[in-house]
């Protein structure tokens, strides 16, 4: 294959180690009825081996560019940006090395964006990969579906309606609007490269069509996305709680502090799945507290209960209790999400 043809889409996907499933991914789409394509696969530090293993396999197509960062810090985000840099196609999409899409994916994309030019990205709906098999089972890791009346709102409750590999950019929408990835952040990275789409101004809107990729739910214990909330991220998530308020804050003023709120006390239950970490909790509060005095101080009183609470009961109950409300509320808004994209699916 020319190695000067023309680019329509360049393709960004960071790659760490397990070549089993970058390969899957890859072959995935090599297999697409669209082939106006480039991919950036940008190693973030695999396994020599790893390296020698993927060079080989990616030799056979002169589209795919696998290169290593040569930049700090390491991490997805700082791959993505060198793809960023890198990618000459009209259109932008970035994958997760672990996930697959389906054989009409990318041409569906490109057609459905380029019949939208004032549009800057369009978000397609996903399914999930268990065990190897692209499903459509409804659960919560599915994302890019229409059921929300304000985005914003749902991002900042952590109620993501779509997440970055979702979507389709126009390459020169992202560069004019300088939107780039945060290398500050260990985790968090969708939501905050989206919302600097959307407060950069960035028009977007959904794609009415078919699920064509699917996000990998069974993968190993190693792969980032288990141990996104882990503790060597604390610093990383104190400084996106921050930079939300900030981002919200400056925009709408005090708007959408309860929302922020509602996601601060999402993250805080992720993290804390077995008790409270007394010190992590005290700063999150302070965050909070830092930008909005009202629920600050809510999030210190329900801090302090939990921990009189846990010198009578196991930690894990001790922090259910005073979050009772928030769990209960979180827990309807994830069956109501299931039962909205069942009846968007059976369209």
């Amino acid at each position: 294959m020319k190695t000067d043809m023309a680019v329509t889409l360049s393709i960004v996907m960071p790659v760490f180690n397990h070549p089993d499933l970058v390969q899957v991914m890859v072959e995935s789409i090599r297999a697409n009825d669209f082939q106006e394509w480039e991919l950036w696969a940008v190693d973030d530090g695999s396994s020599e081996e790893c390296v020698q293993l993927l060079a080989a396999k990616f030799s056979v197509d002169s589209r795919i560019h696998y290169v290593k960062r040569d930049c700090q810090p390491k991490g997805a985000q700082t791959c993505r940006n060198i793809g960023l840099e890198k990618a000459r196609g009209e259109f932008i999409l970035f994958l997760d090395s672990d996930d697959k899409i389906e054989p009409f994916c990318l041409g569906g994309r490109v057609e459905a964006l380029r019949k939208r030019p004032e549009m800057d990205f369009m978000v397609f709906p996903s399914g999930v990969i268990v065990e190897n098999h692209f499903t459509l089972q409804v659960q919560k890791y599915m994302y890019g579906f229409p059921l929300y009346r304000d985005d914003l709102d749902s991002f900042a409750r952590r109620i993501l309606p779509f997440v970055v590999w979702n979507n389709l950019y126009r390459t020169d929408s992202l560069r004019k609007a300088g939107v780039l990835w945060d290398t500050n952040l260990k985790s968090l990275q969708d939501a905050d490269f989206n919302l600097q789409t959307m407060f950069a101004g960035l028009r977007y809107t959904y794609a009415q069509c078919p699920p064509d990729m699917g996000y990998r739910i069974d993968t190993s214990s190693s792969s980032t996305s288990k141990k996104v909330y882990s503790g060597e991220h604390q610093e990383s998530i104190l400084y996106a709680i921050d930079k939300f308020y900030r981002m919200y804050q400056s925009r709408f003023g005090h708007l959408y502090d309860y929302q922020l709120y509602r996601g601060v006390l999402y993250l805080y239950n992720f993290v804390m799945t077995d008790g409270m970490i007394p010190d992590f909790a005290e700063k999150m509060s302070s965050v909070v507290l830092r930008y909005s005095w009202f629920y600050g101080r809510v999030m210190k009183s329900q801090i302090w209960i939990t921990s009189v609470l846990q010198f009578f009961m196991p930690s894990k109950r001790a922090r259910q209790i005073p979050m009772a409300g928030h769990l209960i509320d979180y827990g309807r808004r994830m069956k109501a999400k299931k039962r909205e994209i069942i009846k968007l699916l059976a369209r």
